[in-house]
């Protein structure tokens, strides 16, 4: 570098001399001086002048205190004993960080940050800083209050113990983290096991203190697994309610289950029905059904309850008992009746439906005239020609109907009203019009989309109508046989009839079956077989918000030759079951539409509600609140404000969670209505998470063990708290470390009277070349 800066200095200088050789030798100096003073500066930014300062710091050791928050800390942290409170663990881990010095006594060597996992890691939520690090002179600021009961709350419903040590773990940066405390019963039931953690621990240095809660002896528990029962009933009608009682433990005993009732005008609920069983521990949930027919309209509230000897000690008896609401309404049910012809069938089920006294009838024969007479309420001689008369109806039975009479707008308010307003259709194939249906004509286009199945380009006789000289069995699915519709003999077995029947001689040849369609029952004949199997008889779908079934046989009449009383009951039950989404009368213009009445507890809830105005258009507007009562009743607040769907105008979306077990409720009001739209929720604690019930004291061992760490037992107790927040600190050592700061690089030779320096000699230089006119 100094050879080509004497080079350039050299040349510097000839050139001065050059250009002045006729002149004064001061211009020589001159001009030489200033190229010389531009070449100086040059070489000095060249070289980079800076001025580097560095500083001391200290970086203070870490301890993570990471606490589980899964459903399991609700459970007893502790064994059960007799006269003994049931304290949760979580309680018991929030009293503990609470009341004891832990903390304190952490922070004199160490900033301390507190984290909480389930599924995942969380936090850290708060930071404790190194008492170390405040400064003498600067005033103490008091500290803002922990929020231990917000911090550690349980709220998920799975524990990802390993996943989530190992993702502390491997977002630490240095080496000044001295170790983790783990708060935890030691279940893990998701993500990978705790080894992998434990590796990255010993590879850095890291001790895992494991503070353990929970019992350790195998707990007794009766719960109320599950509860299965109706949401709506008509009055009169014989319904069923199901509990499932599972037990743990060394029961091996008999058990009571209650069944408790309670009406509107009722003070308190009453014991209605109790049966006795043997619950054999090991041996899974038993079912214990109750059956119920109620002479009286309106919400009763069913409770069910299990019950052990006096002297059987539970580690928790908030299983014991479930609940749930039965509507009973005395509304009719409003069927509309629709035949292509007086088929038999369409004449039988007709008549019987006509007499039944909670059901009426209106009926549309096509090919009927005005001055014939049917048994109905209402005869008809045409499709409803308003959109709110069909919405009026619950069900619609279509007897081989010719749907050329039903006009495009009239087939999309049919498809509306079962995918909107929850209402049910079942086609019954016939000999005249229902092969019309396997026909790409627009004009049928929405009710083709209705029909569960693919109906093939043939008349009824997959057998040859006029041919069919024997009949085939009726064979039942297996959802075909837990169907309550087709259970039609007091025993509540289905096989008990249909085994009986004879059977039918010929069914409506099909192509296929739509997505999610049920078959409940398909034909026998091995003659009759297509690319999907047998000819399906009885079919169903959920169709939106209600339900589309297929009836493939002109013949169910035929049973009337078993049982008169048999056949009654089926088309009562298919009608219920087609009407279970419409039960609610006055209330369609509302509804909740939930993808389910259960829910785990912490699980995210969502919740969507259809709403409709007075001529049941959608009811448009940005937002729709909806209240919500947990499982004391007490309702939540802020309540949820729910938003409009942009692509369903009629809905509105939201969602919430449930911080507690039990039956929440969900009401709205509906402008035009003067009674609230209501659903209820049952919010249960999960499966998973209690599929455990002791303290898994292995693992948290193992944890501790294999990184020179240390297991403890959290024990309730003043000194056991004072025991702890002595022990846990000796085992951490102080891994702060001493670093070599680098601060800002001070360039020197970057300021603004450099620049102009250089700029000022060139432009010197320059003007005195113009100057003399050599340049």
């Amino acid at each position: 570098m100094l050879a080509a800066l004497s080079l350039t200095v050299v040349w510097a200088l000839l050139m001065a001399r050059r250009d002045t050789q006729e002149m004064h030798r001061g211009w020589t100096v001159w001009l030489f001086l200033l190229r010389l003073g531009a070449i100086a500066t040059l070489f000095v930014v060249a070289l980079n002048p800076h001025i580097r300062t560095q500083r001391n710091s200290y970086r203070p050791s870490q301890v993570a205190i990471l606490v589980d928050t899964s459903i399991s800390m609700r459970q007893p942290a502790d064994d059960v004993r007799p006269g003994s409170a049931v304290v949760e663990r979580a309680q018991v881990v929030r009293k503990f960080l609470e009341n004891s010095p832990l903390v304190a006594t952490l922070r004199k060597d160490h900033a301390v940050d507190v984290l909480t996992f389930d599924s995942d890691l969380r936090g850290p939520v708060t930071r404790f800083p190194w008492n170390g690090a405040r400064d003498a002179n600067t005033p103490e600021v008091p500290e803002a209050t922990p929020a231990w009961e917000e911090w550690l709350r349980p709220v998920n419903n799975a524990t990802a113990l390993g996943d989530a040590l190992d993702k502390l773990l491997a977002g630490q940066r240095g080496h000044t983290l001295s170790g983790v405390v783990v708060f935890s019963d030691g279940a893990s039931n998701v993500g990978r096991s705790p080894d992998t953690a434990v590796a990255r621990a010993k590879q850095s240095g890291v001790k895992l203190i494991t503070v353990g809660t929970g019992g350790t002896l195998a707990p007794i528990d009766l719960a109320i697994a599950k509860v299965v029962a109706p949401t709506d009933v008509a009055k009169g009608d014989a319904f069923e309610l199901i509990a499932w009682i599972q037990g743990r433990g060394a029961i091996n005993q008999n058990v009571t289950v209650d069944l408790l009732q309670k009406g509107a005008q009722d003070a308190s609920p009453m014991v209605v029905e109790s049966q006795t069983i043997l619950l054999v521990d090991g041996a899974g949930a038993q079912e214990v059904p109750f059956s119920r027919t109620m002479t009286e309209a309106g919400a009763f509230e069913y409770t069910f309850r299990v019950q052990g000897p006096a002297d059987l000690l539970e580690s928790r008896n908030d299983n014991n008992t479930d609940a749930c609401t039965v509507n009973v309404f005395d509304r009719p049910t409003r069927v509309l009746v629709i035949a292509g012809g007086p088929m038999r069938d369409y004449i039988f089920a007709k008549n019987l439906l006509y007499r039944h006294k909670s059901i009426d009838v209106d009926v549309w024969l096509q090919t009927g005239r005005v001055g014939i007479s049917q048994e109905s309420d209402n005869l008809l001689f045409k499709f409803p020609e308003k959109r709110e008369d069909l919405f009026s109806y619950d069900a619609v039975l279509a007897f081989d109907v010719d749907w050329k009479q039903v006009t495009p707008e009239q087939q999309q308010w049919l498809d509306d009203w079962v995918s909107g307003e929850g209402g049910g259709i079942v086609f019954i194939a016939g000999d005249v019009h229902t092969f019309e249906l396997a026909r790409e004509d627009e004009a049928m286009a929405r009710v083709r989309t209705l029909c569960p199945v693919l109906i093939d380009d043939a008349t009824v006789s997959s057998t040859v109508r006029d041919s069919a000289k024997q009949d085939f069995p009726v064979a039942l699915t297996q959802e075909g046989q837990a169907a309550e519709f087709l259970k039609l003999d007091d025993d509540g077995v289905a096989e008990s009839i249909w085994s009986r029947f004879g059977g039918f001689y010929r069914t409506q040849a099909t192509r296929g079956r739509r997505g999610g369609v049920t078959v409940y029952a398909e034909f026998t004949d091995p003659l009759a077989r297509g690319i999907d199997g047998p000819p399906p008889l009885i079919a169903g779908q959920r169709f939106g918000q209600g339900n589309s079934f297929f009836l493939g046989s002109p013949e169910f009449w035929r049973l009337r030759a078993l049982s008169e009383e048999a056949y009654d009951r089926f088309w009562i039950k298919l009608v219920r079951k087609l009407a279970e989404g419409r039960s609610k009368r006055g209330l369609q213009r509302g509804m909740f539409v939930l993808d389910s009445r259960e829910f785990d507890l912490g699980q995210t809830i969502p919740v969507r509600v259809r709403v409709l105005n007075e001529q049941f258009q959608p009811l448009v507007s940005g937002s729709f609140p909806v209240d919500i009562y947990d499982a004391q009743g007490r309702p939540l607040t802020p309540g949820l404000v729910l938003q409009q769907d942009r692509f369903r105008p009629a809905e509105y979306t939201g969602e919430f969670r449930a911080d507690q077990p039990g039956r929440y409720r969900l009401e709205m009001e509906v402008p035009g209505l003067t009674e609230r739209v209501r659903e209820d929720l049952q919010i249960r604690l999960p499966e998973r998470e209690f599929a455990e019930l002791t303290q898994n004291v292995k693992t948290l061992s193992s944890l501790a063990e294999a990184t020179e760490g240390r297991y403890f037992s959290l024990i309730d107790s003043n000194e056991g708290f004072q025991n702890l927040s002595g022990e846990i600190p000796k085992l951490l050592p102080n891994k702060g470390e001493r670093i070599v700061v680098d601060q800002r690089i001070d360039e020197t030779w970057d300021k603004g009277w450099v620049m102009g320096l250089l700029v000022g000699l060139l432009a010197v230089e320059w003007l005195t070349r113009k100057l003399l006119k050599l340049a």
